[in-house]
């Protein structure tokens, strides 16, 4: 107990100094009391009293975790605030002894701090065994006589606790409790505040199945013999179950790291190696490397493997090392220069150095995530790091672009500066999403990163946050289960879209002040929110913009989702007010809380608009929790909200405000710039799902796109025009949009082509246009790439990259059975990730039935589909209409096994069920879904169910609101293009 703690109890019970006491007490001898007693008998009750204050002190003051029901008591660990502590079970937790364990919580307590691992580790790759001791230098942060630590499928075989002097303390009980993946150490006498301890453990596990842990991979070498190695991923809380650790982002301590080998592998960690001796058995090497910095459990990373690798120093002489099987090793080059580059001007960008002397970034075979920012030494998915100029498109390139970019931002936010608890997880993800862009952006300047994240990240972003099972970006979990549910598109994507925001009204430069004081003041441990608006507080004051930083940000990561702000225009006269935007109306009309979801939800909202006068130049008020209400020039004709879409906030206009917009794109589409364009698109087809306005409207602004020849605009289009393709399949209006897709392409199906050149966007923009030209049944397209498929399959042709997955995809969905087992021999022989990839994705087209089943099935054989590819499987063939119904029955039948197949907590398993559910239309299958998921559990996919039941249900309002509507529309817009035809065919050609 603190001193503190005492003053407490003393204020509490009182002392017979104070007044209050002395007078009650006077009050027992005074005539006419209530109670009177002799004053003998007073003064042996008074004295009885004192005696059980003392006592009860006492307990109080030297009761600690030793004792069966303790539960968290100490002082408050960073970021506790932002987290509930779990509330005791009704029946005491049970240790695999049969002991009752006595720590309740499945947070660690804050009793004792981690300060040094010494880890030594002999993982066997032939028979999977892992052996491994470990000496754990720790202080005591306050007395305690007991240690709760985290261990998973971890059997100890020794343990040992030496006080700072040498001398042991006796362990009396040593307990393990697999719900909580805890292990306690009941001590024989109290650790004392301020000393440390060695805690020495040796204990046994073995390399893994799934993909978290340390876990064994494989791949094959070019004469196609397997070969294995061994690997970790351990975000969030899977250090433990490669070693017993203090497995919480604030238990920052430093690593001294030490494997065991054979001498044909080689090892790597996330510091450089120090040495490499024989061990005393026989043709075993021992590496042994430097010690790391002070980072969190879930950064360590090693790797033992045999792989071929490429080098660079970069400018601020740090070591950039691209490791990849032989087989690959010539797909690193572009890697390596990537990011050596971007970390060079990361350097510059945040004004801290980057703290290692080495950056390591390797392909591992089998990696369930894109890749995990381990601190020196990346771990990516291989076809997030490989790139073959001749076989992989601009898309993939892309994609290894700002999967570096993003890994690269977390050693500064994540690994040098880590949130305290993993509530603030956006802190780390939203950062780096936010910074991947302009990394990208930096290696790569003609690829429009800056108006790519507007599809990239504020799309996406808003269209889930739109959902009533959505979560605020600070949002509170406590077992890992909930941590990995968090892993998602709110964390990243609109943590960044926010952060973007952000920007918009202080600008870069005050933001990279105030990011470089937030590094500086947290470098080495752990920050909360509050410290990064604390920081660029700091200086925007210095800087005389007086804005509330806090105060501002915090409507926008405390409370779930975003304003849509309604504009109506009266003579100059602006009225915009503000409230939750909820697509899916079914979640405000409760009748015992009627519009419950939206009540108390307002924003502090950076409102920017321009007008026909000042198209180029945006003016901006703030709407501070309330409406606002402005006046414009008299002579303003229209008037566009959020240019740039730099907010996170829809907008809708009144009946004239759509006009006059949509009369801006039919006549001069380049007055509004390619982001508006596309921002308008998005806006109003997400309008028209909720309800708020008619199909007609979003339909007659589509109309627009037959001139457009921007790939950003258009990417937001396709995302819409083909949903309601997919949304009315088996409708006549199926049929008819896809009709009307065709005729908006056609224009741009002719300018663009087959021949894969141009700029970045323009392949970006050929290779979707060329994919809608054959989904619409365009039979000069479809012919075009059954010919090229025929040619790559019989004679060797080589396609151009950017045109591979439409040729692939449109070759399988129209080909044999031949043609199927073509692909599927290339995706089992090809050296290259992104074709791979695309083989995958193509063998998902086929239309039939039976080859859908036994590509359905392959996915619970590892030998044949490996087990980070079966979402991408499951997700492809969900799209399929032939495939929908059995990917569905096949993850019904199979739940069990793939659950187990992706380990503990995976957030792999949310995807599954949103990929295989999304395209379901029908309460029918809003049923299904209801009742299978009824009495499974689900675990971290918890939230994301929610989410999969609430788009189904989005999916039903549609019909029930638009399917007319667009049926209508579409058959009178086709008429009168078909007259068009008939009046003027030279015109149309």
């Amino acid at each position: 107990m603190s001193d503190h703690d005492v003053d407490d109890i003393a204020f509490l019970t009182g002392s017979p100094n104070e007044s209050g006491f002395m007078v009650n007490k006077r009050a027992m001898y005074e005539p006419g009391a209530v109670m009177v007693c002799s004053q003998k008998r007073a003064c042996c009750v008074v004295t009885m009293g004192f005696i059980a204050i003392i006592a009860v002190a006492l307990i109080v003051a030297f009761t600690k975790p030793g004792c069966p029901e303790a539960t968290y008591t100490g002082e408050p660990v960073p970021g506790m605030s932002s987290h509930a502590t779990s509330i005791p079970p009704t029946t005491p937790p049970t240790a695999t002894n049969g002991e009752v364990f006595p720590w309740t919580d499945v947070r660690l307590p804050f009793h004792v701090k981690p300060l040094d691992y010494h880890l030594k580790l002999h993982p066997n790759l032939t028979t999977k065994h892992v052996a491994g001791t470990l000496i754990i230098k720790l202080t005591a942060i306050e007395e305690t006589t007991a240690i709760i630590i985290h261990g998973r499928d971890i059997n100890v075989t020794s343990y040992s606790l030496h006080n700072k002097y040498g001398k042991p303390i006796d362990i009396r009980r040593f307990l393990v409790y697999p719900p909580h993946q805890q292990l306690y150490l009941e001590l024989s006498e109290m650790l004392r505040r301020g000393s440390n301890y060695t805690l020495n453990l040796t204990f046994e596990t073995s390399l893994r199945e799934g993909l978290d842990g340390f876990y064994l991979s494989s791949y094959k070498d070019g004469d196609g013999n397997k070969r294995y190695i061994a690997t970790t991923h351990f975000e969030p809380t899977s250090a433990r179950a490669a070693f017993p650790c203090f497995d919480e982002p604030h238990m920052k301590a430093r690593f001294h790291m030490s494997i065991v080998r054979e001498p044909r592998h080689f090892t790597l960690f996330n510091m450089p190696l120090k040495s490499s001796a024989p061990t005393n058995e026989s043709d075993l090497v021992l590496d042994t490397f430097q010690e790391s910095v002070e980072m969190s459990t879930y950064l360590v990373a090693f790797v033992v493997c045999d792989f071929a690798k490429v080098s660079n120093m970069t400018e601020h002489k740090v070591n950039v090392s691209v490791y990849a099987p032989l087989t690959m090793i010539s797909q690193a080059n572009y890697s390596l220069r990537v990011s050596s580059y971007i970390l060079d001007y990361y350097d510059k960008f945040f004004g801290v150095p980057y703290p290692l002397p080495k950056q390591d970034l390797i392909a591992i075979p089998d990696f369930g995530a894109g890749a995990m920012e381990n601190w020196g030494l990346i771990t990516y998915r291989e076809t997030a790091l490989m790139f073959d100029p001749v076989h992989t498109s601009s898309r993939a390139q892309q994609r290894v672009a700002v999967v570096i970019a993003h890994e690269l931002a977390h050693q500064w936010f994540g690994n040098l500066v880590t949130m305290s608890w993993w509530s603030d997880l956006w802190l780390n993800e939203g950062f780096a999403s936010f910074m991947e862009n302009i990394g990208a952006g930096i290696a790569e300047p003609g690829w429009a990163m800056e108006e790519q994240f507007i599809v990239e990240k504020i799309h996406p972003a808003l269209a889930l946050d739109a959902l009533m099972a959505s979560h605020p970006i600070s949002t509170s979990v406590t077992d890992p289960a909930q941590i990995e549910s968090i892993f998602d598109t709110i964390s990243y994507k609109k943590g960044a879209s926010i952060i973007n925001m952000l920007e918009s009204f202080i600008g870069r430069e005050l933001l990279q002040e105030g990011l470089r004081i937030y590094l500086d003041n947290n470098r080495y441990s752990n920050a909360a929110t509050d410290d990064l608006w604390s920081a660029l507080t700091e200086v925007t004051q210095k800087h005389n913009t007086m804005l509330d930083i806090k105060g501002i940000m915090d409507t926008w990561t405390l409370q779930a989702g975003f304003p849509l702000i309604s504009v109506s225009v009266q003579d100059g006269h602006v009225m915009a007010s503000q409230a939750r935007f909820l697509v899916c109306e079914e979640n405000v009309t409760d009748p015992n809380e009627p519009h419950n979801a939206t009540l108390g939800y307002k924003w502090q909202v950076p409102l920017t608009y321009i007008t026909n006068n000042s198209p180029d130049s945006s003016t901006m008020h703030w709407m501070n929790l309330t409406d606002i209400e402005f006046d414009l020039e008299k002579d303003v004709t229209w008037i566009k909200f959020n240019p740039g879409q730099r907010g996170f906030y829809r907008v809708n206009y009144d009946p004239e405000g759509w006009d006059a917009l949509i009369h801006v794109l039919h006549t001069n589409h380049t007055t509004l710039s390619a982001a508006d364009r596309a921002s308008l698109i998005d806006d109003v087809f997400t309008l028209v799902k909720a309800g708020t306005i008619n199909a007609s409207v979003a339909l007659e602004l589509s109309r627009y796109l037959v001139a457009e020849t921007n790939y950003i605009p258009w990417h937001t289009a396709f995302q819409h025009l083909f949903q309601w393709v997919s949304l009315s399949f088996n409708y006549p209006a199926h049929t008819l949009m896809l009709e009307y897709i065709h005729t908006l392409i056609l224009p741009q199906y002719n300018r663009i082509g087959w021949n894969d050149t141009g700029t970045h966007l323009e392949r970006l923009l050929r290779s979707e246009m060329l994919s809608a030209a054959v989904q619409c049944g365009n039979t000069e397209a479809i012919q075009e790439a059954q010919r090229m498929f025929q040619d790559w399959r019989n004679n060797n042709q080589s396609i151009p990259p950017n045109i591979r997955s439409v040729v692939y995809d449109t070759g399988v969905r129209y080909g044999s059975k031949d043609d199927w087992e073509h692909c599927w021999q290339v995706y089992n022989t090809s050296t290259v990730p992104s074709e791979k990839g695309l083989m995958l994705q193509a063998m998902a087209q086929t239309r039939d039935p039976w080859l859908v089943q036994q590509y359905l099935e392959y996915t619970l054989d590892h030998s044949k589909i490996r087990p980070q590819d079966v979402m991408t499987v499951l997700k492809e063939v969900s799209k399929n209409p032939g495939g929908r119904l059995p990917a569905w029955r096949m993850v019904r039948q199979h739940w069990t096994e793939i659950s187990e197949l992706f380990g503990h907590g995976s957030f792999t398993m949310g995807a599954i069920i949103k990929a295989v559910t999304s395209p379901f239309t029908s309460s029918f299958e809003l049923g299904e879904v209801e009742n299978f998921f009824r009495d499974v559990e689900v675990g971290p996919g918890e939230r994301a169910l929610a989410q999969a039941l609430e788009t189904i249900r989005l999916h039903i309002q549609w019909h029930e609101h638009n399917q007319e509507d667009v049926t209508h529309w579409l058959h009178k817009q086709l008429s009168k293009e078909t007259k068009a035809e008939e009046t003027f065919p030279s015109e149309v050609e």
